[in-house]
């Protein structure tokens, strides 16, 4: 155990890299330029005053990127033509996209385009598609238009993506919020959300158990923190459900109407996103469990198969501890950073790996090193709360069952071979 803290912790506490990208389209501070209750003249008073602006939210989609659903500003001119403002526009044949993919840097579009085609797109996917009218001071909502205008000019406007704190639904969140001078970001605040930003997310993502797995592993423990109300509108359902509460709470500073165009959950055509606080340990534990007997069973049986098996699992955990690895320490996905996962899936699983895979007598310690550092990180979590900084449950109930019978394997191997 020592060992493997040895190499791994110090790479651990140097996965912090300061993101010193520059944002290319910072709204925040493009916002604070703008003036919200600048006087207007009659014909732009006239003008705003048959203009409507509608928050529009979509559900939940197929692709992995729609499972949290889409947030948008539709403008309705006085002619009756409805734009689309989406900053939810990603383009794969972008320069290096693969690369800033690869690296974290995601960089995304804010687009104009016409609102019927890519309402009408929505309700084809058997999304659901709500509209809530916001109904802002002639000002604010002046001011608003202008800046959507300003920054469309170029037709694309391109800001650096990050899935928590600046995607398409924290973008509108920010403009709503400055058109209500900063009223809104602190009705929210004073609120501290039941949830952390990984907790939150469960709901969208645990219909898809290995994948959602895969996602938790590889978060680290910065988006365990305990967070308020305007944190976790970065997903566009919680924005929506924020809006229509403030609105219910200060009707003079933000009145809206809900227009439901849309609901498919009892259609049943895709996953439903349930409310809830489950962590789902117990079953990742359970399926940690089945794995571990049926190891066992197979080590009476079939050894080889056994032996096989558990290579398999070991060198499929050794590449997910490489990209973990890869991602701590030369990527811009802060939310890796600090993971203490690092310190028991690990490139070193390669070494028991290939042991299992070519049936060597002599098995590597390894996979017991490893499941001792788990036992220790457990117990750590139950007896000390400070040290449970980060929600991991998950990933340890379903390995280290499976650990245990690697690292069982091993011993039994050794004591035949004496």
């Amino acid at each position: 155990m020592l060992m493997v803290l040895l190499l791994f912790a110090p790479l651990w506490a140097l996965s912090i890299v300061p993101r010193d990208i520059e944002q290319p389209f910072d709204s925040v501070k493009e916002l604070e330029a703008v003036d919200f209750s600048m006087p207007l003249a009659p014909n732009q008073r006239a003008w705003v005053d048959k203009t409507e602006v509608h928050l529009l939210t979509v559900g939940p989609g197929d692709p992995l990127y729609a499972w949290f659903g889409h947030s948008a500003l539709i403008i309705t001119q006085p002619s009756g033509t409805k734009v689309m403002y989406d900053w939810g526009i990603f383009d794969p044949e972008q320069k290096h996209f693969y690369l800033n993919f690869a690296q974290g840097r995601m960089y995304y579009y804010v687009v104009a385009s016409a609102a019927e085609w890519r309402i009408e797109e929505a309700l084809e996917e058997m999304r659901d598609v709500k509209l809530v009218k916001l109904d802002f001071s002639a000002e604010s909502k002046f001011g608003l238009i202008s800046f959507l205008q300003r920054h469309i000019k170029t037709e694309y406007s391109t800001y650096l993506y990050h899935f928590y704190y600046d995607n398409c639904a924290t973008r509108i969140r920010d403009i709503i919020n400055a058109a209500t001078e900063g009223d809104f970001q602190a009705w929210a605040e004073e609120q501290m959300a039941e949830d952390s930003l990984r907790s939150v997310t469960i709901p969208a993502m645990i219909h898809s158990p290995l994948v959602f797995w895969v996602l938790d592993f590889l978060q680290g423990k910065t988006i365990d923190k305990p967070m308020n109300r305007y944190e976790e509108l970065f997903l566009p359902e919680k924005l929506h459900q924020a809006v229509v509460d403030y609105s219910a709470l200060y009707p003079h500073k933000l009145a809206t109407s809900t227009e439901v165009l849309q609901e498919v959950d009892e259609l049943g055509v895709r996953f439903a996103v349930e409310e809830g606080r489950s962590s789902f340990v117990w079953a990742y534990a359970l399926v940690g469990l089945a794995i571990g007997a049926l190891l066992l069973f197979l080590e009476k049986r079939f050894p080889r198969i056994r032996s096989v098996l558990l290579g398999l699992l070991m060198l499929a955990l050794a590449l997910l501890g490489a990209l973990l690895l890869f991602m701590m320490l030369f990527s811009d996905m802060d939310m890796t950073y600090f993971n203490e996962n690092i310190l028991f899936v690990h490139p070193l699983l390669s070494i028991p790996a290939f042991g299992f895979l070519l049936q060597q007598k002599q098995r590597s310690r390894m996979v017991g090193i490893s499941a001792v550092v788990m036992v220790v990180l457990v117990v750590m979590k139950l007896l000390i709360p400070s040290a449970a900084l980060q929600d991991n449950l998950r990933t340890i109930a379903l390995l280290l069952p499976i650990y245990l019978s690697g690292a069982t394997f091993q011993r039994r191997s050794n004591i035949q071979k004496h």
